[in-house]
């Protein structure tokens, strides 16, 4: 034993030593948590020495006694414990540390050589000599061991994957029981010696002599044989057992269990050398083992008897005054680092002077990180993942033309500011990415292409683009002279001046009355013309609203010409929404000329 201590010892060294060697300039010990969780699986083995009372003393006028030695052996150990520790000291590498631990101790407990011979009176009330041998006693035990440690700690990480821990400490007690489980058996034997009475009959007294008298009557495994070699011994014993004499070869004892609980309190030792694995700086491996020590006292049963009669039996445990407790073995468990570290973003700048604490940073800027490398850093950077211009906080401009990309609805061509960055050609004020003619000076209401007679048609869709005519004649005049084919054609016009509505209204102003008047005696007067309503809206609301809105806008002029007695079916309305502007909607003014309606009278004939 104490060779293995002394190698246990001596490990510790070397690894302390090995933990200690400067191989590389690292000192992340310094960066690490100083609040650490331990958490550690135990196994080994373990030992226990007794001091007992010497039971023979409780016995009556007790000779050739020897109660035996008590030992513990094939002692084994397993369990665990964890601790909540902290570090201090500007490199962190000593700290303090309590917490919990639990072990289960297994082993036997045995009683060699154990005999005694003592006065006792049997079952007639004759005193004689009880003989009691012990044959193969032994205890199995089942250890409860529970300890608050309070622990000295020392930890040294010598390379960002590996370090070195050693807890050191006491071990406060505080439930120390033994379970135990008896398997042990007797020879029981009885010694009568018979002194003459005055009337002639015998009186049984108690013969202390150590050699027994060869006068007295002996009920001995040695008596039998000497006198019956060839006899049936067990039989004899039995009989004789039968008759009410107090003895009995083998007695086993019937299963016996219980427990038996040291007083608590007691102050141990522990020592606790390991490797340390880390997988991260939040989470480190141990690999190491452990050494503890631990001294217990026990209040020993008052006139203590292991047995005293067949079928009797009290533990050995019941007879120990104190027993000294070791384990010793391997450990593997986990630490966790808990808590604000001092450098969290491993950047080399500590927390304390770290403006950007949890982002990897550059030291120009305090700890704070320049993601995209433009000299800005991140927190005044617009464009935190781009190269850009410390004049547009951090964004580019890839066109040139002034506008920060960000702001740029064209960033990759060259702009005006008033139109966000995108250019327009023909200056018609319709950028070029909305204008279906960007070369060519053109009207809003035909997405910026032009209408060179005015007749409504745009040039891309009119068939005569230098003479007015009816959208139903594709933009060319119609030709009144007769044909012979039988044809349909249309004659367009607006037969008023747009009406103009309220913001988000439908209702038809009274100023617009004759307007609609004149719509209706038209068609009243030709009974083969129809009407068309368009309604528009500005961009004020969302596209859906605003297509419900111009189509009401329209429906509301219907109606009144309708009231006016025209037939429903010869009106036809379309609500546009805001899609056909005639103003820009930049401006209150332009607003208000596209919330609006016009009608068309179509006139048709069929030509001959």
């Amino acid at each position: 034993m104490k060779q293995l201590y002394a190698l246990m010892i001596a490990t510790a060294g070397t690894l302390a030593a090995v933990a200690q060697t400067p191989k590389t300039k690292y000192n992340a010990d310094s960066l690490l948590s100083r609040w650490v969780i331990d958490v550690n699986l135990l196994g080994g083995l373990s030992s226990q020495n007794f001091t007992t009372n010497k039971s023979s003393l409780n016995y009556l006028n007790a000779v050739n006694a020897n109660p035996g030695e008590l030992k513990f052996k094939n002692g084994v150990a397993y369990g665990g414990d964890a601790q909540l520790g902290f570090f201090f000291g500007k490199k962190r590498h000593f700290g303090i540390g309590a917490g919990f631990m639990y072990l289960m101790q297994e082993g036997y407990a045995s009683l060699n050589n154990y005999h005694v011979e003592y006065q006792a009176a049997d079952f007639a009330g004759s005193t004689f000599r009880q003989s009691i041998t012990g044959n193969d006693l032994n205890e199995h035990l089942a250890i409860t061991n529970m300890n608050i440690p309070v622990m000295l700690k020392y930890k040294n990480r010598f390379s960002k994957r590996w370090g070195f821990t050693a807890d050191a400490g006491a071990l406060f007690n505080v439930q120390m029981k033994s379970a135990y489980k008896a398997h042990a058996n007797f020879d029981y034997e009885a010694i009568y010696q018979l002194r003459a009475n005055a009337d002639g009959g015998t009186t049984a007294v108690y013969d202390n002599s150590p050699v027994p008298s060869v006068n007295d009557w002996l009920i001995t495994k040695a008596e039998f044989l000497r006198n019956n070699p060839n006899g049936n011994m067990p039989e004899y014993f039995n009989t004789k057992r039968a008759l009410g004499y107090s003895v009995g070869l083998n007695e086993t004892v019937p299963t016996k269990q219980g427990n038996v609980s040291y007083n608590k309190g007691s102050i141990g030792f522990m020592l606790q050398p390991s490797f340390n694995y880390f997988l991260s700086d939040d989470v480190a491996l141990n690999f190491g083992g452990y050494y503890m020590f631990q001294p217990f006292k026990n209040n020993a049963t008052a006139n203590y008897h292991l047995t005293d009669g067949a079928g009797n039996y009290s533990s050995m445990l019941n007879n120990a005054t104190a027993s000294t407790n070791q384990s010793y073995g391997l450990n593997i468990g986990a630490r966790f680092f808990l808590g604000n570290k001092k450098d969290r973003d491993h950047d080399g700048i500590t927390d304390r002077k770290d403006k950007c604490p949890d982002v990897f940073g550059l030291a120009k800027f305090d700890g704070c990180p320049d993601t995209d490398g433009d000299g800005i850093q991140d927190s005044e950077d617009s464009c935190v993942t781009v190269f850009g211009l410390a004049r547009f906080h951090g964004c580019p401009d890839t066109d040139g033309d002034g506008i920060p990309d960000k702001d740029d609805l064209c960033p990759l061509v060259f702009g005006l500011e008033k139109y966000h960055g995108c250019p327009d050609r023909d200056g018609d004020g319709i950028i070029d990415k909305d204008d279906s003619c960007p070369d060519v000076f053109g009207l809003v209401q035909f997405h910026g292409c032009p209408d060179r007679d005015g007749d409504g048609v745009p040039d891309a869709d009119d068939k005569c683009p230098d003479v007015a005519g009816p959208i139903a004649n594709q933009g060319c005049p119609i030709d009144d002279v007769k044909t012979p084919a039988p044809t349909k054609a249309g004659i367009d016009g607006d037969i008023s001046t747009p009406i103009l509505f309220e913001s988000d209204r439908s209702y038809v102003p009274e100023s617009y009355i004759p307007e609609i008047d004149e719509a209706a005696r038209q068609l009243k007067d030709d009974k083969d013309s129809y009407l068309t309503i368009d309604g528009h809206a500005d961009t004020t609301g969302a596209e859906m609203h605003n297509e419900g809105l111009s189509q009401k806008r329209a429906n509301a002029v219907k109606k009144i010409i309708v009231d006016k007695g025209v037939n429903a079916s010869r009106i036809k309305t379309t609500g546009h929404g805001s899609d056909i502007p005639v103003a820009p909607n930049e401006t209150p003014e332009g607003r208000q000329k596209n919330r609006r309606s016009v009608m068309k009278l179509v006139k048709t004939r069929y030509k001959n």
